[in-house]
């Protein structure tokens, strides 16, 4: 048995989420070394319900094949498994509580970029909101942004196909599993997507799609997301859930401003009256929200600071979006936590940065 193997059949186990299964794996080590626990061990150790317990085991029996015929899709198709333990698992949606034990990625990006952007929007857009996206994405191709969305229809896919059109980056969370693509009139979008990008869902192969997954797909989208643009929305929708779940995450949301008309259902304006998110005309509102420099690291910035030492330079040139968790300062900054904690110690002392709750850093000269 190998460790995609016991990630698979964990997954299967309907009575564990993500959250009881990433603690049991945390303090056992791996998912393999999970299953080879006694049941014993897993109601002490984990605090499993017996009945918790005899579905696994039973799972154990009759899955076997299943697991099997999913690996061997998994080889030819090209699709890895990416666990919460590995380094390749976006660290940003690591940060939430309930985020995926591990994720289906088919494609070529890397899952932790400096910046990220998710658009979303609903399925019937107007034709303004659709030269609005177009718009966001031309705008940011210059600034080293890689953009996520969720393949539906309207705003999203003309995230997807624009973002291919300018080059950028982009990722599309799916609510069912990689064998298939809903809708199917996007599957030839979604194969040029992984030239530059990727296709994401933490959902077990041939899943069928069910309106209650989708929530948990958008969770995904705002979790891996420094921010959420909403182009264009009703008061009710996916659009709406996602600019949500990004709020209680401490994502920041903005939302394009809408005209006033009786019966219109504005989402985006009710986010915008409620607080949720930040009124926007164009990406250089976003830009400056969340202070994105062009061409990020490529500029050195840092030298405005001449008296800064080497490491407090490096970590300053890293931390050029708005704000960013220890964790990703150490990704992308190479530095180990103990330099990381003395440089900014020293940083917010000179009144450069600001050190917030929950771990994170944010610039603010």
């Amino acid at each position: 048995m190998d460790e995609n193997f016991a990630l698979i059949l964990l997954s299967r186990c309907k009575g564990l989420g993500p959250i009881l299964t990433k603690s049991a794996i945390n303090r056992f080590g791996s998912a393999k070394a999970v299953l080879e626990q006694k049941p014993i061990e897993l109601k002490h150790k984990c605090g499993w319900t017996p009945l918790q317990i005899a579905q696994l085991k039973q799972l154990e029996k009759s899955d076997h094949a299943v697991v099997c015929r999913d690996l061997e899709f998994l080889k030819k198709n090209n699709i890895e498994i990416i666990s919460f333990k590995s380094n390749l698992y976006p660290l940003r949606l690591k940060q939430i509580v309930d985020a995926p034990t591990f994720l289906y990625v088919k494609g070529n990006i890397d899952l932790n970029p400096s910046r990220t952007l998710a658009i979303v929007g609903t399925r019937k857009p107007r034709a303004q909101s659709l030269l609005l996206t177009q718009q966001l994405i031309e705008d940011a191709q210059n600034h080293g942004v890689q953009i996520i969305s969720g393949l539906a229809y309207g705003i999203d896919i003309c995230a997807h196909k624009n973002a291919i059109k300018c080059n950028v980056p982009n990722i599309g969370v799916l609510a069912h599993g990689l064998d298939q693509i809903y809708p199917k009139a996007h599957y030839n979008t979604s194969s040029e997507i992984q030239t530059n990008g990727a296709l994401i869902s933490e959902m077990p192969l041939f899943t069928n799609l069910h309106p209650d997954l989708f929530p948990r797909r958008n969770r995904i989208i705002a979790g891996m997301s420094d921010a959420v643009v909403v182009v264009e929305s009703k008061t009710i929708g996916g659009s709406m859930s996602t600019a949500q779940i990004a709020r209680s995450y401490d994502r920041d949301v903005f939302a394009f401003p809408e005209i006033p008309i009786k019966g219109n259902n504005s989402g985006c304006n009710a986010l915008i009256k409620r607080q949720v998110a930040e009124l926007i005309e164009d990406f250089s509102d976003v830009c400056k929200s969340m202070n994105w420099s062009i061409k990020q690291r490529n500029t050195p910035q840092y030298n405005l600071f001449p008296n800064l030492t080497t490491d407090e330079q490096q970590l300053l040139q890293t931390l050029t979006g708005k704000r960013m968790h220890i964790d990703e300062l150490i990704q992308y900054s190479k530095l180990p936590l103990h330099i990381i904690t003395l440089c900014a110690l020293e940083l917010e002392l000179k009144g450069i940065i600001q050190v917030l709750p929950g771990k994170y850093y944010q610039r603010i000269a």
